[in-house]
């Protein structure tokens, strides 16, 4: 188990226990595309990919990263160009992905644990599989 994001390396961040990772819905390089969960692929799979870097998630595909509109529950994430905002910094510890600056919020889903759920800022439960992941390196 890593007890925070590698740094320098690509990786995946599946839903902890499947083979659902975070993905750049269908690929797209337009700022604002959502972040979904999708089945992770074996090739042609860079939208899927991800690289920690200035405490923020850039997409390898698309050079953009990981974002929340705001800093609450029930937001749902897009990539977007790297500015200073606090929406784009994260940090991974014991399974939860949480924001630098909110730390009872994390990444999860609010659905079913299925292909096109929408990525969501979450109040922290720690008993909650919908908000705990693994990071896998390429």
């Amino acid at each position: 188990m890593h007890d925070s994001f590698p740094h320098g390396a690509e990786f995946f961040i599946a839903l902890r226990d499947t083979n659902l990772v975070l993905d750049v819905a269908g690929g797209n390089a337009d700022p604002g595309t959502a972040i979904i969960l999708y089945t992770k692929k074996s090739e042609d799979n860079d939208n899927q990919k991800w690289i920690y870097e200035n405490n923020q998630l850039k997409n390898k595909q698309t050079g953009l990263v990981l974002t929340f509109p705001g800093l609450d529950a029930n937001v749902t994430a897009n990539q977007n160009h790297g500015s200073a905002s606090e929406t784009q910094r994260f940090d991974y510890y014991d399974y939860t992905i949480s924001s630098q600056s909110k730390d009872e919020l994390v990444i999860g889903i609010n659905g079913a644990k299925e292909d096109g759920a929408p990525i969501t800022l979450i109040k922290r439960d720690n008993d909650s599989d919908k908000q705990q992941w693994e990071i896998k390196e390429y």
